[in-house]
């Protein structure tokens, strides 16, 4: 019986994940036109952004993140960082963790 008990326990602590954030779908990456999508395109097609920073001169940057942990193995994570001027697409980058 203790036997069941711990490797019931054990099985569980395995399949406990963590996540943080939404991830976004890659499909949607290729959706992204440079000087014609805006903010509210990235929106609709990410939610709204863990952060927003605004800077000078028209321009801000955008941040989606996610992250995952799984008990007994590794953490995942991306972050999808655009940045506009304008209210308009200028660059991004995904970096995966």
């Amino acid at each position: 019986m203790f036997k069941t008990i711990v490797i019931v326990l054990c099985l569980m602590l395995v399949s406990c994940t963590a996540s943080v954030g939404n991830n976004f779908d890659d499909s949607e990456l290729a959706k992204i036109k440079y000087d014609v999508t805006t903010r509210q395109d990235l929106i609709a097609m990410f939610g709204q952004p863990s952060s927003e920073t605004p800077f000078p001169e028209g321009q801000s940057i955008l941040m989606w993140t996610w992250s995952q942990a799984k008990a007994m193995s590794t953490t995942e994570g991306r972050t999808l960082t655009i940045r506009l001027m304008n209210g308009k697409v200028k660059s991004y980058t995904v970096n995966k963790t």
